[in-house]
């Protein structure tokens, strides 16, 4: 119930990485070849993903991006992938987020498919981090100066020197194209841009590509000293710092992360460990397990104000919660007739055609489709399954139905 509460107050940005991680355990747990239980691959799915998710882009195509151009926002929001844009009946233009295939392969999960795509994938994973040798290769070749470099606060230091020496600006552009698997063409796009705009700093010129430049910095220098391990799943754990900017509050209990996660804070960002974030969530759970049902599905999309919560003053200071609270007001028929012919319309156009109209900054609507299991928890917040609270089985099977046709 944690995860789900978890589900109810923060907006989980799911990276490529984590799906890749999920597919490792569950090749774990097969046996004889066979993939796993069918109620196992279920239970995995529907307790880490709620219904919605939405799956970050590859950091790799980021950073492609970046060095050309056309770099993500860096604003603690998820950076997706647009399929296209699309015109309603009414005139208005949005956008239609593409469907990845990791967040296809969670769907997948959720109905107990765990397709022979996947068990070569993971194979393939389990194969990849269990190379005890890799970083003890890459660190018997780095030649890195490392005087001075005492703990992870001088480490810092050493490396924020290190990337902004000004000569040191084209090689470290160099060294994003290798490392970031860059064509040549693009290359030479790049640094003629680059050139063009009088060779700034990385960090002015690609934001994105020069985070990731300093979490690989940070990484190689900290191997080197002795501050980080040679432990194989290290190189995996890194991955994830690749996308700190694309959220407000970070949280894990690995060691790696909460020795460099607090070196990659942006000023509007927060880390906290796991351990504490599950001791508010379990703190939560056990207040709202003394409500009433219908008081309980008020907390469904905003949390109880509880004294010493970690939610409730996380909530308080990104969204001035509870002052600006808004599940108090309730919609009227009228409001609620406009919005559903709205969501009709936007879904409508959805299904249309794209439209040629390069980017779109600014959409009126942002369409994505997610999956709904009949054993996913109730959208109303009462924390039951559908099934057994606002739908039948008959119910939900005629709605598929209805929508399939």
């Amino acid at each position: 119930m944690e995860l789900y509460r978890l589900s109810c107050y923060y907006k989980h940005n799911v990276t490529p990485i984590l799906i890749m991680e999920i597919l490792g355990d569950l090749k774990k747990e097969a046996t004889a070849g066979k993939p796993p239980p069918e109620d196992r691959v279920k239970d995995f799915a529907n307790k880490l993903f709620p219904v919605e998710i939405i799956v970050n882009d590859l950091y790799l195509d980021l950073v492609h991006n970046d060095l050309m151009g056309k770099g993500p926002s860096l604003d603690g929001r998820p950076n997706v992938r647009m399929q296209k844009a699309v015109q309603s009946s009414s005139g208005q233009k949005g956008l239609v987020i593409d469907q990845t295939l990791e967040e296809k392969s969670v769907y997948k999960w959720k109905d107990g498919k765990f397709s022979e795509a996947d068990k070569e994938l993971s194979a393939l994973w389990h194969a990849h981090t269990t190379q005890e040798d890799i970083l003890v290769n890459l660190k018997s070749k780095l030649t890195l100066d490392v005087s001075g470099i005492k703990d992870f606060k001088t480490l810092n230091q050493k490396v924020t020197e290190f990337l902004t020496t000004p000569f040191g600006q084209q090689s470290f552009l160099m060294i994003l194209l290798r490392n970031y698997k860059v064509s040549s063409i693009d290359g030479m796009e790049v640094i003629n841009r680059w050139m063009i705009q009088g060779r700034p700093q990385i960090s002015t010129f690609a934001p994105y590509a020069f985070h990731c430049l300093r979490v690989d910095t940070i990484f190689s220098y900290g191997l080197a000293s002795g501050l980080i391990t040679t432990r194989p799943t290290n190189k995996v754990d890194l991955e994830y710092l690749y996308y700190m900017p694309f959220g407000n509050i970070f949280t894990s209990n690995d060691k790696l992360h909460k020795n460099l996660a607090p070196l990659l804070l942006r000023s509007y960002q927060k880390f906290y460990t796991g351990t504490e974030l599950k001791a508010d969530l379990s703190n939560i759970v056990k207040y709202l397990e003394t409500l009433p049902v219908e008081e309980v599905r008020k907390y469904k999309l905003e949390p109880p104000v509880i004294d010493g919560s970690l939610t409730a003053e996380l909530w308080k200071e990104y969204f001035g919660y509870p002052e600006h609270k808004q599940w108090d007001r309730k919609l009227s028929d009228k409001e609620l007739e406009r919005s559903k012919k709205k969501i009709d319309e936007f879904e409508k156009a959805a299904k249309e055609k794209g439209l040629e109209i390069g980017e779109l900054n600014d959409p009126d609507f942002i369409v994505k489709t997610s999956y709904l299991s009949k054993r996913d928890l109730c959208f109303c917040g009462s924390g039951k399954i559908i099934i057994n609270c606002c739908m039948t089985e008959e119910q939900f099977d005629g709605e598929v139905r209805k929508r399939n046709h």
